[in-house]
């Protein structure tokens, strides 16, 4: 008893520690000479006019016999993921619909298509969103009842049951509307979900109706695309100004908050934008430059902004001008 109560004490310590190592109290810091400076190179004009990409995401192709029940699920789950955990602007589903109606099925079902013709049918969108539901299987497992005894002779009989199964892979790649070339084509998704019952008899162990439980499988597979989404497609943002307290410690305030899915305590990644020099070809490109992951404060924390608390070891090197880029949040939406 003892032993519990001082893990629970100790748990409850270590979780006021890290609620409070994101709190700072605003009203100590001041602009210091330090907070005038502003980095030589600012982020691009749609980092700073925080623009979000229009995005179409058409139906997916699913397998013959299940026409016209698992695309739309799979095509709002993949909605959800682009507008609330990656900031993208989404088309309306039926414009989308229309803009694409005759190429939609063949370019989700064939992964050697040629997109070339999205340049002229996607304008004003910058990306589209093609995906395919595969591999789709369901089974039913029965286990009758069971009697168990102990070594002092006390048993027990189980319940007959039946364990039935679904499986589905979702495929989804992301094209680039401007060039017609494939932006991100990520690994299959794949996704299960498994279902208890109790049943009379091997009789009553079987799928009658597979779709819902197919449904469920590609929610599952749609739900492991969350990370890879977010990380291949992140909200970025600036710092635009930056305090220092009387102790040295300095705080900076970024354009990003809780409307783009941040919350206290959540890294983020602060990066700078560098020119990258062809010495032999003589051009120049933008470029960007990890500095550190960094935390957002639970203090004061708003839709549209938020702000870092900077490590001190990075303390000279942070300035406005910087930016910063989301990092997938597993605790976030659904």
């Amino acid at each position: 008893m003892l032993k519990i109560s001082i893990y629970l004490l100790c748990l409850v310590g270590m979780t006021m520690v890290s609620g409070c190592a994101h709190t700072v109290e605003v009203a100590k810091f001041r602009e210091s000479a330090l907070d005038q400076r502003v980095t030589d190179i600012l982020p691009p004009k749609h980092v700073i006019d925080k623009k979000q990409p229009k995005v179409a995401i058409l139906p997916f192709g699913e397998p013959s016999e299940y026409t016209g029940r698992l695309s739309a699920g799979a095509q709002e789950g993949i909605t959800q993921i682009a507008s609330k955990m990656c900031g993208m602007e989404v088309v309306e589903r039926g414009q989308a619909q229309k803009l694409f109606d005759e190429k939609k099925f063949v370019w989700s079902l064939d992964l050697g298509a040629d997109f070339s013709e999205i340049m002229h049918m996607a304008q004003g969108i910058d990306y589209v969103v093609l995906g395919s539901i595969t591999n789709t299987a369901v089974e039913a497992d029965f286990t009758p009842a069971r009697k168990t005894c102990d070594k002092k002779g006390k048993c027990q009989t189980s319940d007959p049951s039946c364990n039935v199964k679904a499986i589905a892979t979702v495929n989804v790649r992301v094209i680039n509307a401007a060039t017609g070339a494939v932006a991100q084509a990520f690994d299959p998704f794949n996704g299960s979900v498994s279902n208890y019952n109790r049943v009379e008899s091997g009789y009553g162990c079987r799928v009658r109706n597979p779709a819902p439980l197919i449904n469920q499988a590609v929610a599952d597979a749609v739900r492991r695309a969350k990370k890879p989404f977010v990380e291949a497609f992140p909200r970025y943002g600036y710092l635009y100004k930056t305090l220092t307290g009387p102790d040295g410690q300095r705080i900076a305030y970024v354009n990003i908050g809780k409307l783009d899915g941040v919350k206290g305590g959540d890294d983020v990644e602060l990066i700078r934008y560098v020119k990258e020099v062809d010495r032999v070809k003589r051009t120049e490109e933008l470029t960007v430059q990890k500095i550190a992951d960094v935390k957002i404060a639970d203090t004061d924390l708003q839709n549209s902004r938020s702000i870092i608390i900077i490590p001190e070891e990075y303390s000279s090197q942070i300035m406005p001008g910087l930016a910063v880029k989301t990092k997938y949040n597993g605790n976030f939406f659904w």
